[in-house]
């Protein structure tokens, strides 16, 4: 049986792109040996599936379109630097996402993994902390560096991000990276349609 290796994403803005890039290239002058994501798969993730079979994807999308179908276009405001677990030791560099007055985010990705969970995926043991992911850290090489270089971009201001769509992506990993795929995309009713 053929599986894919799935997520539910929000896609980022070619203009967010080119700035997450620039952090990176500050970022990449502490010298500290991390696999950068491209700026051009950066994207802001809601649930990862994992590999699902071709015959749960109306499944998936029917939960991704009852979600959806209470939200309404939202912005995003990208800033600030971090890590997980932690700052202090750095295994997953980010920029922080804040949601919008009305908890747009954190309601779509409450009822995604909801329905979700209804129709066999794992509801998330994490608290749900929105973010980009810039790279993963593969060595302790040069990581007070990268620590002083994070630290320095606690408060850097990226811009806001106009979301009007949720995405089901497939992921190939290839040795270049992974490469991503629609298979769907859910976009959020206009003001007046229900």
């Amino acid at each position: 049986m053929e599986t894919f290796r799935t997520f539910i994403a929000i896609k980022i803005p070619e203009d967010i792109q080119q700035k997450l890039k620039g952090i990176q290239e500050k970022l990449k002058q502490s010298g500290a040996y991390v696999s950068w994501v491209n700026p051009s798969s950066i994207h802001l993730t809601l649930k990862f599936l994992g590999n699902i079979e071709k015959q749960q994807i109306p499944g998936i999308t029917a939960c991704v379109e009852k979600s959806a179908k209470s939200i309404k276009p939202f912005q995003l405001q990208v800033g600030y630097a971090g890590a997980f677990p932690n700052i202090r030791f750095p295994r997953v560099v980010w920029v922080g996402v804040t949601d919008d007055e009305a908890n747009s985010l954190k309601s779509l990705q409450t009822g995604l993994c909801s329905c979700l969970a209804s129709v066999g995926f794992q509801d998330e043991k994490e608290r749900f902390q929105p973010h980009l992911t810039l790279g993963r850290v593969r060595s302790q090489k040069n990581r007070s560096n990268l620590l002083r270089a994070i630290e320095a971009m606690v408060n850097i201001w990226v811009g806001q991000i106009s979301v009007d769509a949720v995405y089901l992506l497939q992921s190939e990993l290839r040795p270049t990276g992974a490469v991503y795929t629609d298979i769907a995309k859910v976009a959020f009713p206009k003001s007046g349609e229900s």
